[in-house]
């Protein structure tokens, strides 16, 4: 009978162990927290996917051609991200994947808003994960779990000047009444 009992014990254990290992969870990352905290947000599309297996994990490096840079804009016109994806481990001859690190889902041909962190020199990660990457679907930007994103549109260069040149005639405005109002 004590054998029996631990036995169940054991396997109880093994069983709320292999959930824990199973289920990643994520905080839920706003779209605020998102843009303040990337290190770059760009659009692109991604022209490469190679992968490379290591002892635990595969490697997988996915090369985006730059559309457009919405944040912190760079010189290179294609930029590497660097994505790990653990590889299935066997505990107590139980197969279980560690989601800690998962897969992203990127696609070559896919068009795509990612939200940026440097890890290496020449290598980004997706800030957040998955909730990082947004697909674009009939012109919207939109997450692996629905969540659509606003993208901000650029002011055109001559919205830019006509704006400063309204600014700077405006200032003249002042100083000129100002200089009368001053010299009576």
């Amino acid at each position: 009978m004590r054998f029996r009992n631990a036995m169940l014990i054991s396997i109880l254990c093994l069983a709320l162990v292999s959930t824990a290992i199973c289920s990643g969870s994520y905080r839920h990352i706003d779209d605020g927290e998102l843009w303040r905290e990337a290190d770059t947000v760009v659009i692109g599309t991604v022209t490469s996917i190679t992968e490379e297996e290591a002892a635990a994990e595969t490697h997988r490096y996915v090369e985006i051609d730059v559309e457009r840079y919405l944040k912190n804009p760079s010189e290179p016109s294609t930029l590497i991200i660097l994505n790990s994806i653990r590889n299935q481990e066997k505990i107590g001859g139980v197969a279980v994947i560690d989601t800690s690190i998962i897969n992203i889902g990127f696609r070559v041909g896919e068009k795509v808003l990612v939200f940026l962190e440097k890890t290496y020199p020449d290598w980004y990660s997706v800030y957040g994960g998955f909730q990082g990457k947004y697909s674009f679907i009939d012109g919207q930007a939109i997450s692996q779990i629905g969540r659509v994103m606003n993208i901000p549109t650029p002011t055109p260069l001559s919205t830019t000047i006509i704006i400063a040149s309204g600014i700077g005639i405006i200032i003249l405005i002042i100083a000129y009444i100002g200089k009368d109002i001053l010299f009576r």
